[in-house]
């Protein structure tokens, strides 16, 4: 066994394959790894030196640093394999918020003002400044639109009036004192026109992400009341159409009308909207306590925070001159504490701490398993690390 000097790397060759493990552990050469000195100039491999510079060391970790491990030149050189590991992070979420600022949530009534409106704004505000919402970007459009005579047109909704902002942020809180609502001021909106906010906070939403493939996308409509206010256009049933052909995920969450209040049923048949936005139900929220609803308002969009935060993220491309192979990755999660922890493969996501493939056949992304998706939706300094190691590192089946 010698070393040989190519023009541009160095290579330890052998009479058969040998490899150069980088953090592989043992690869079944029949001796230990060990490290891998360059020679220094003028320096030969035979003699002292050159014993010095072949001398191994269990470890398989290169104690050279500027050079460039890989295939000589020089006939009868054995590929190097090296271990890499690369970050990965999950797919971004991009949320649109469509926000009824109606007169309806308080105006000049103040049981609505105490119930409604001062619980939902404490609730919104404190979900988008808290750094558990760090995996998300989220826009903020008002409705309906300040001028009354463009209320009506999905152009008044194309520019939200918070743009797409990296969650926490305390630009929203802004926005909505900005509103300068207070109980029976004269600066509070009037109807409720649904369908033209949805359909220009949608037309915002994809323009801002057109350029960002691998994302995952979705609108939250936050609203007291069904549509209203537009000629032609209050029927329930064309907002859900326009949910349904935009293919874009929706939430809707409903704010009740408090106990007593004679404005009948606000809410009626939201459920439609959900359910053509591809999440089966409204999320309804009761008032007439406002510290319950407060806490209800903030439950419900955690809870979508959640369910749109995705657990899958794409493969990344192997470092230059390596292949990927299904079965030698392995999946490390870095906790906000500083702790690596080495996740197992499960296909069947059964077993605790556990990751798998999309497809194990041809292999596009890695899906975490059901407590490892958990924690990692609720650690927002969550890391990732794939390592393309050197030799089989889980079973596929």
């Amino acid at each position: 066994m010698a070393l040989v000097r190519g023009r541009k790397w160095i290579t330890l060759t052998a009479s058969g394959a040998v490899w150069l493990a980088l953090g592989c552990g043992n690869l079944g050469l029949g001796e230990p790894q060990r490290s891998v000195r360059p020679l220094d100039p003028g320096e030969s491999s035979g003699g002292p030196a050159g014993d010095d510079a072949t001398e191994l060391a269990s470890g398989g970790e290169v104690t050279s640093s500027g050079v460039d491990f890989g295939l000589s030149d020089e006939p009868g050189s054995a590929p190097v394999c090296a271990s890499h590991s690369a970050a990965s992070e999950l797919r971004r979420v991009y949320l649109a918020f469509a926000f009824d600022v109606s007169a309806s949530m308080g105006g000049d009534n103040q049981t609505r003002y105490e119930t409604k409106w001062v619980p939902v704004v404490a609730a919104s505000e404190a979900f988008f400044a808290e750094p558990e919402s760090a995996a998300i970007a989220a826009s903020l459009t008002f409705f309906p639109a300040a001028s009354q005579n463009v209320r009506c047109t999905d152009a008044a909704y194309l520019v939200p009036d918070v743009p797409q902002t990296p969650l926490p942020s305390a630009a929203f809180a802004g926005a909505i004192r900005g509103l300068n609502y207070s109980l029976g001021s004269n600066t509070w909106r009037s109807s409720t026109p649904t369908l033209a906010a949805f359909t220009g906070t949608v037309a915002s939403l994809e323009a801002t992400t057109a350029a960002s493939p691998g994302i995952t996308r979705a609108v939250v409509l936050v609203t007291d009341g069904v549509p209203q206010g537009c000629d032609g256009a209050n029927d329930v049933q064309l907002v859900a159409d326009a949910v349904r052909n935009s293919g874009v995920t929706t939430f809707v969450v409903g704010v009740a009308n408090p106990p007593g209040d004679n404005s009948g049923d606000n809410l009626a048949n939201l459920d439609v909207i959900a359910a053509a936005g591809g999440t089966e139900r409204a999320f309804i929220v009761a008032t007439g306590n406002p510290t319950q609803t407060e806490a209800d308002f903030k439950a419900v969009i955690d809870r979508i925070r959640g369910s749109a935060l995705p657990c899958n993220m794409e493969i990344p491309l192997p470092p230059v001159g390596s292949t990927f192979i299904p079965d030698q990755v392995s999946v490390t999660y870095g906790t906000a504490d500083g702790r690596e922890v080495a996740l197992g493969y499960d296909p069947d996501c059964a077993l605790p701490g556990s990751w798998r493939y999309d497809d194990p056949v041809a292999p596009a992304t890695i899906e975490l398993c059901g407590d490892v998706c958990g924690q990692v939706r609720r650690d927002a300094s969550a890391r990732l690390s794939i390592e393309f190691a050197c030799e089989s590192r889980i079973q596929l089946r």
